[in-house]
């Protein structure tokens, strides 16, 4: 089993060959990524063709081939701690796994694979919808955080925040965190914003609702360095291999800023 900064180092190598560059600097590549996590995205596992979504079977081999090289899933909690600057050990080989939209085909098809590999994920709830036809209903939320899995605010309507009114994102933030605090009985820290839609504004306006940190949906290994602009890598319908798209949309994408 290869090591965090082996896999780093060898994915640098295979980057640089694939664009004729001869001079990256490696070094200074590897200290400002090894202590960077992968964030994968998903929306969707099931039968549908959509972009989003991925069939059951494609996202049980990304979970197996992640347990196989070793990955371990961390809770809000430690990213918490991490974001906080706490001296906590993350485990080896660290990685995020996410949900937007709250979808159903989240707890059916989704939560079983999760589980099977004992592997943890969080879920962004568009609480305005929370119960709809074919979204996530209160009790399968319940359910779900009580087996590990985490829950954050995909806000309550889904509008890009970006279009908003400084208001309407004021009680699309708070709303959403209440209602989901409500449910869950404990705070809600994250967010994911809709269609990765914020500007400066947008990311004050979420801070001051009380969220410690916020998920974009700009490709990356996410570095923390913003913690209201957290880099994830997104996982389509259309991919190859989860390694492949860590080493594409993860590594490639945080060298090339």
């Amino acid at each position: 089993m290869i090591t965090r900064r082996q896999f780093i180092a060898g994915g640098i190598g295979s980057a640089a060959a694939l664009l004729s560059l001869s001079l990256v600097p490696e070094y200074k590549v590897i200290d400002q990524l090894i202590n960077s996590i992968p964030v994968l995205l998903y929306h969707r596992v099931g039968t549908e063709t959509d972009n989003l979504t991925i069939s059951t079977k494609r996202f049980e081999q990304d979970m197996e081939s992640l347990s196989q090289s070793g990955y371990n899933t961390l809770s809000l909690a430690q990213v918490k701690q991490r974001l906080q600057g706490q001296n906590s050990k993350l485990p080896d080989k660290p990685i995020i796994i996410t949900f937007d939209d709250g979808y159903l085909d989240n707890y059916k098809n989704a939560f079983p694979v999760l589980q099977k590999y004992s592997m943890k994920a969080s879920f962004y709830i568009i609480t305005g919808m929370m119960g709809n036809n074919d979204r996530l209903t209160a009790s399968q939320i319940r359910e779900m955080e009580a087996a590990g899995m985490d829950f954050g605010s995909h806000t309550v309507t889904h509008r890009q925040l970006a279009e908003l009114t400084p208001q309407e994102v004021t009680n699309e933030l708070n709303q959403s965190k209440i209602d989901l605090e409500q449910l869950l009985g404990k705070p809600v820290d994250f967010i994911a914003y809709p269609c990765g839609s914020y500007r400066p504004e947008t990311i004050q306006a979420t801070s001051n609702a009380g969220y410690i940190g916020g998920f974009s949906t700009q490709s990356g290994f996410a570095i923390f360095n913003n913690h209201f602009t957290i880099r994830r890598i997104p996982v389509f319908h259309y991919d190859r291999s989860i390694a492949y798209v860590m080493l594409r949309k993860g590594l490639l994408a945080s060298m090339l800023g």
